[in-house]
């Protein structure tokens, strides 16, 4: 939590001698080791007695690494952070629930981000030396993900990280204001060389591929080539209210853009194809490859053999919550449906009869391990296998 100025100080004299005695009042940072520190201690299994868990991580153990922001993963390994009181703990833990490293911030620097340099997958955290808000004389620095080895940084950015991908402007500052950096080595994006007069519109940084709205194009590139575009024009984009979708994710092989009413296009990354032009929730099934797309014309289902659209009831609440091991997650309200992803029909996503808070499918790896969302608890389900108790 953000410690407060303290409030109600005399003024005059006092204030004075206070300025001149450069006294503190609680909104600089603790003076704590930010290098990432390596542990490599396997997590205990979890306690799951008060939940209800998908019946695709039935076998598997579940540790508990004590997150509470949201997760992001590259490989086999995830990374997330504990909000305490002073500061924030971030740790990386891998599939086989073994805590890798952990690195100590600020509580205020909630902004991260995992990116990549090449097929080296890297951790890039926000710091600031002298506010907990994280608000001023900000920095980011990245890590190699697996071992917490510095790959580059401090580097002065400025603002928080907004994302996604290594992405940074001042609070409530237009998009025509932001850096991107370059994963590879930290440096901002030069944007000379593209552009209209109004400047280059960073959209987000997604594994070293850099969206931009310039010259009314939408243009993804890498490494300084123009990988793809779209016109914005032609599509009936507008430029000035095309933005990253709340909450889009950069890992995992597809764009989801905000055309400004709460929903908007999806591009395959490699290739730009146009996914779906007006989807409102996006997700990857990381078992089946498949992009799975919730729009105004329902669920349509994105693979290998083309475009499904599933025969599933979407009224206007329903919320696309995950995509798992070919089964969809959607919530309507308090309730939560699961849906076969191939035919639409309802699924069978957990064991009848029980009860307790319901753990949902959160980032997954193809190998079907990944973490689980259940309540204000995250959850990893690794590759361990439970134990067979004997009984029964």
């Amino acid at each position: 939590m953000r410690n407060r100025r303290m409030s109600g100080l005399a003024a005059g004299a006092a204030t004075l001698a206070l300025v001149l005695s450069g006294c503190s009042f609680g909104n600089t940072p603790e003076d704590f080791d930010r290098n990432p520190e390596t542990v490599g201690t396997d997590l205990k299994a979890a306690d799951t007695s008060d939940l209800q868990l998908p019946l695709i991580v039935e076998p598997l153990e579940l540790v508990e690494p004590g997150w509470d922001l949201p997760v992001q993963s590259a490989g086999s390994v995830f990374l997330s952070a504990d909000s305490g009181e002073e500061s924030l703990m971030y740790s990386a833990v891998d599939t086989k629930g073994r805590q890798l490293w952990q690195a100590e911030r600020p509580s205020g620097c909630t902004g991260f981000t995992v990116t990549a340099d090449g097929d080296t997958p890297l951790a890039v955290l926000t710091d600031s030396e002298s506010s907990t808000d994280c608000d001023d004389d900000v920095t980011a620095s990245a890590y190699d993900l697996k071992s917490g080895k510095k790959a580059w940084g401090p580097v002065d950015v400025p603002g928080p990280l907004r994302g996604p991908g290594a992405v940074f402007a001042p609070e409530d500052a237009p998009a025509d204001e932001t850096v991107v950096l370059d994963p590879a080595t930290g440096e901002p994006v030069d944007d000379s060389d593209g552009g209209n007069a109004g400047g280059v519109r960073h959209l987000g940084e997604y594994q070293g591929l850099i969206l931009d709205s310039t010259g009314g194009k939408l243009v993804a590139s890498e490494e300084g080539t123009t990988v793809w575009e779209h016109s914005l024009a032609d599509n009936g984009w507008d430029a000035e209210k095309l933005t990253a979708a709340a909450g889009a994710a950069t890992g995992e092989g597809f764009i989801h853009l905000d055309a400004g009413d709460g929903d908007g296009p999806v591009f395959d990354r490699e290739t730009g194809d146009l996914l779906d032009d007006d989807a409102c929730g996006v997700a990857r099934d990381a078992n089946t490859q498949a992009v799975v797309t919730l729009g105004t014309s329902g669920i349509t289902v994105i693979d290998d053999l083309g475009k499904t659209e599933l025969p599933v009831s979407v009224p206007q609440s329903v919320r696309l919550e995950a995509a798992a091991g070919g089964l969809l997650y959607l919530r309507e309200g308090g309730k939560l449906r699961v849906h076969n992803a191939t035919t639409g029909s309802l699924a069978r996503g957990y064991k009848a009869g029980e009860s307790g808070i319901v753990a949902i499918p959160d980032v997954f790896t193809p190998a079907g391990v990944g973490t689980l969302r259940a309540g204000d608890r995250t959850l990893l389900a690794t590759d361990r296998v439970v134990e067979d108790s004997g009984e029964g």
